[in-house]
């Protein structure tokens, strides 16, 4: 069981870190796409998008597992919503998205990953101990 905990929380820690870093380059991108050149959301963005959503699944339950069946806690027990935003953030944009009527509507992901990007460090301040 303790190495089970040692490979989630350091794939939970991980995940976190790079999802920071993946969430911030895809709202550079975005602005740059949909701000600067002007241009609607293109399908490799579109598809990236989904895959950083995957990722939040992921690193989702990877922290359900950590807290129901290895019991581990984090720092400060608000880290748990901030987890539940993370997994539902970028799927309320990506809905917005796929639904305006009214283009171009990449608006809707620059706003998705600078929320995911607030909620990753806020998570990320809460989750860990000192």
């Amino acid at each position: 069981m303790a190495q089970l905990y040692l490979f989630l929380d350091g794939t939970h820690y991980w995940i976190s870190r790079i999802g920071l870093v993946v969430a911030i380059s895809m709202f550079a991108i975005g602005f740059f796409i949909g701000v600067l050149r002007k241009r609607d959301v293109t399908s490799w963005y579109r598809r990236a998008t989904y895959t950083v959503a995957g990722l939040m699944a992921l690193q989702a339950v990877i922290g359900l597992l950590l807290y129901f069946v290895i019991g581990s806690r984090p720092y400060e027990e608000v880290h748990l919503i901030y987890g539940f935003g993370t997994l539902l953030a970028l799927p309320f944009f990506i809905f917005v998205e796929v639904t305006a009527k009214k283009r171009p509507a990449m608006g809707s992901y620059i706003w998705g990953f600078a929320v995911l990007v607030g909620i990753l460090i806020r998570s990320i301040t809460t989750g860990a101990a000192g």
